[in-house]
Formats: structure tokens, sequence, C-alpha cells
């Protein structure tokens, strides 16, 4: 994860609280995702044995390594905290799975696996994870947002809530489909608490071009937002 106060003149106390905060929205990212690969299990469950529902999950979101593994840990322990209370375990494969393993040998059933997590399910399973996909998605977004919400509050003493946000974004190490979204729906709720009820009429701004000139992602975003507030 890249340092995000390399540039920041904040105070050592406020880097304290900063990082604190930090650690918090990785907590809420983690809880989301647990929330949903859990949906997921639940969802697929008597077609898809749960530690494929997972591999299926991780790599649908695009996660990193660590996310994937603490994510992974988490909802096992889960699952295994309810299997304990109810005496009732999951199987690592299903019942129909394992009954065409009996019938044409192991081999024949890894391979039915491997083309399962490749995606060649049948169309009602593959919608149902498509659309689990996508609510997750929402989720962890609106995720985002809030946590994102949280620096801006966090940090309105010291930078602009523009740059509050960004920060989050760089701690975070969002990737930028998603932070460029996350960063226009924070700054579309601040908009409904700070701007006024009514405005005069103003002339069309022109979009400031910011792709193909060597330009971040994080300029860009910025970028956009401050050239309308000097013009």
């Amino acid at each position: 994860m890249k340092n995000p106060f390399a540039s920041k003149d904040l105070s050592d106390p406020m880097r304290r609280r900063v990082e604190l905060a930090v650690a918090v929205a990785q907590e809420r990212l983690l809880a989301t995702h647990v929330e949903y690969v859990l949906r997921l299990i639940r969802l697929v469950g008597e077609q898809v044995p749960f530690e494929s529902a997972l591999n299926i999950y991780t790599r649908l979101l695009r996660l990193s390594e660590d996310e994937t593994r603490n994510i992974t840990t988490r909802a096992l322990a889960i699952i295994g905290e309810k299997a304990t209370e109810t005496e009732a375990w999951p199987e690592l494969v299903t019942q129909a799975e394992a009954e065409q393993a009996e019938a044409k040998g192991s081999r024949s059933f890894v391979k039915q696996i491997r083309q399962r997590l490749r995606g060649r399910v049948n169309d009602d399973l593959r919608r149902w994870v498509e659309l689990a996909a996508a609510r997750t998605e929402v989720a962890v977004l609106g995720t985002h947002v809030e946590n994102a919400l949280g620096f801006v509050e966090l940090l309105e003493k010291e930078m602009p809530f523009t740059e509050a946000v960004e920060l989050y974004l760089e701690a975070l190490d969002v990737r930028d489909s998603i932070a460029e979204v996350a960063y226009y729906m924070a700054l579309a709720r601040l908009a409904e608490q700070h701007l006024p009820e009514r405005a005069g009429p103003a002339a069309a701004q022109p979009v400031p071009a910011g792709a193909g000139t060597g330009t971040t992602a994080a300029e860009a975003r910025h970028l956009r937002v401050v050239e309308k507030e000097g013009a």
C-alpha cells in the first residue's frame, strides 16, 4: 500500500488519527465483503461447494491476494462458528457432484470443478452470480463513499474536502475504476450539504481534458473540481 502522507502537511497527532481512520475503513470494507460473500455462498450453496463460491467471489471482484486471504479467513471463521453451533458442517462438494465423482471417477470430477470456476455454468447460476457480483460492487462502493465522508469530517480543518477524499482513495489503494465513481459520489453527497438551495445562472464551463496528457487519474479528478471553483 502506498504512503498517503508523503505529500501531506499533517501534524503527528493528526497522522495517528488518520492511521486509525484507515484501519477502521479497512475493517468496514472487510465486513462488507464478508457479508456479501456469505450471501453468495447461501445463494449457490446447493450447486457450488462453498470453497468454490469463495474463489468465484474473489475473482469476480478482482481482489488482491491480501484481500482474498483476509476475506476468506473471516468468512470461513463465521461458517465454522455457525457449523459448531448447529452441528451441521458444510460439505466440500455438493451431493450431485459427489455422485458424479463416484460414477465417473475423480479425474472427471476435478475437470467439472475447473470448468465451473472458468464460468461455464448453467444459465441460471451464471445469472445469479453476475447479479450478486453487481449487488456487491454497489455495496462496496457505498462503503467507500461513507469512509471517504468520514475522512472529510476528520480532516475538515486540515485540508479541502476534495483532498480529504483523495487521501482516502490513496490510503486504501482503491482501483481507478472504483475510485472515480466513489470520488464523485462523495462530492455529490457533500454538495447536498454545502451548496446553496438557489444559485444564479452560470455559464457552462468546458470540461478540462485530463486524459492522454500524462495526468494521473487522481489529478484529473481534482483538476475538474479546482478549475470550476476558480472560474
